[in-house]
Order: C-alpha cells, then sequence, then structure tokens
C-alpha cells in the first residue's frame, strides 16, 4: 500500500471544467489500483441507504460541515432519483487513513430521493500534507441504469489554494460548477453542489 500521505487517486488532478475534467477522468479509468481501491470500500457499503449519510462519524476531530447536494440527468434539469452517491475525503490532517490502515477511512453513501437530492454530514477536509492541492471532496455515482463513474472534486470557495483559472473555470460552469462557496449556519459549515450526470468518468 501507498504511504498514508500518498493519494493515489487520479495521477493528474482536473479543473472544474469539462475538458480537463474528461482528460482526467481517462487518467483514472487507468489507474487500476484506485479502481481496486473503490471496489474494497463498495463491501462496507450499507445494504439500505437513504437520502442523507455520513462521511465523518460523531466525534471525527475536524470543523463539521455538511455537504447539500442534487443530482441531475444529462439534460441538467431533470432530478436524478434512486442514484447511489459515494464520497470520501481527508482528515483534518490531510490524510485519507491512519498509519497500517488501508483504505479510505472517512466515506460514505447516500441515495438521492425523489426529487434527487442527497446530503452528508462530515467534517471539512483539509489539504494533502504538501499543501500543493486544494481541500476536496471525492464522489462517484451510481445506479440501476447507471455504469458507476466518478465527477469532479468537490472544492471550497474560500480555500486560498484554490487558483483563480479555477474559480474563473467554475464560474463558467454556471450552477454545476465544482468550486463552492461556504456559509455557516450554527457553527456548521454547509456547502451546495449540484452533479450532472455524464458519460464521462466511466471506470
Amino acid at each position: 500500500m501507498p504511504p498514508v500521505s500518498s493519494p493515489k487517486r487520479p495521477r493528474i488532478r482536473a479543473f472544474p471544467s469539462i475538458v480537463a475534467f474528461a482528460f482526467c477522468a481517462s487518467a483514472a479509468a487507468q489507474d487500476t489500483q484506485w479502481v481496486q481501491q473503490w471496489e474494497t470500500a463498495q463491501r462496507a457499503r450499507p445494504a439500505s441507504l437513504g437520502w442523507q449519510g455520513t462521511i465523518a462519524p460523531a466525534g471525527e476531530p475536524g470543523t463539521p460541515m455538511t455537504i447539500r447536494g442534487t443530482v441531475y440527468e444529462s439534460d441538467g434539469k431533470t432530478r436524478a432519483a434512486g442514484i447511489i452517491v459515494f464520497a470520501h475525503q481527508t482528515d483534518r490532517t490531510g490524510l485519507y487513513n491512519l498509519p497500517r490502515t488501508p483504505g479510505w477511512r472517512l466515506s460514505g453513501w447516500a441515495k438521492t430521493d425523489p426529487q434527487g437530492r442527497f446530503e452528508f454530514r462530515t467534517i471539512r477536509p483539509e489539504p494533502y500534507p504538501s499543501r500543493s492541492i486544494p481541500a476536496h471532496v471525492h464522489f462517484t455515482i451510481e445506479g440501476p441504469t447507471l455504469q458507476r463513474r466518478w465527477t469532479p472534486e468537490l472544492r471550497f470557495a474560500d480555500d486560498p489554494l484554490v487558483s483563480e483559472r479555477e474559480k474563473r473555470a467554475s464560474s463558467a460552469a454556471g450552477s454545476f460548477g465544482w468550486v463552492r462557496p461556504v456559509i455557516v449556519k450554527n457553527g456548521t459549515q454547509v456547502v451546495e453542489v449540484n452533479i450532472r450526470i455524464s458519460e464521462e468518468g466511466l471506470f
């Protein structure tokens, strides 16, 4: 296994733009170790899923965060029900796991409701120890008639590591941009994100 400080999901980091996403998706599809990690993680998927899920368990150190999302069909208008959303992220130290503990420690699932909504309770992730890549949350989606695929990474507009280029690309994507504002409600950071089903990101 790689060192806990060496993330293995895609070797090429995507900017939140269609072109970069497609390029990064191709790279990830060839990363067999990442796919194996994903498949291993899915063995822990609960038999029953609701539209609300948990990434970081109660008591996990860090700043509380709620991620609220909606999944749309490829037309960007029709809400997609029954889509399984899997998320994983780093902890407050910027690591995916603990020493001698393989896999993605902070991860969880939700299944979109009839309005295409999902929600995760978690903590705010921190950048990798190198602090060269912005903090982010990874998502994959799949469904009864939807082949598994991953989406661009959720990043945070108030993160100083997010470049102006990324912010411009996200802004150009409109409501489907992946650099999202963070607001605080009752001591919890809240982020809202929209996912549009695309043919890109298959793995």
